[in-house]
């Protein structure tokens, strides 16, 4: 129903949102609607898999260059 669709667009706001700041592109109004309108766990849970993926995938790519090197 529509509770849900909320919930799917909160979390997709939240991930758009934690991504434009992890790249330093994030906006002054986007961020101020983040902080009045955001629930602060949504975005300590899209900041920590955010950064989970962006270690894996140098993780990823130093073993697959290592591997190329050897």
């Amino acid at each position: 129903g529509t509770s849900k669709g909320r919930v799917v667009k909160d979390w997709l706001r939240a991930f758009a949102s934690v991504f434009a700041a992890f790249l330093g592109v994030q906006s002054d109004e986007n961020r101020q609607r983040d902080f009045a309108h955001g629930r602060f766990s949504v975005f300590v849970v899209a900041g920590i898999a955010l950064t989970l993926t962006f270690l894996l995938t140098v993780y990823g790519l130093v073993r697959l260059v290592m591997s190329s090197l050897q």
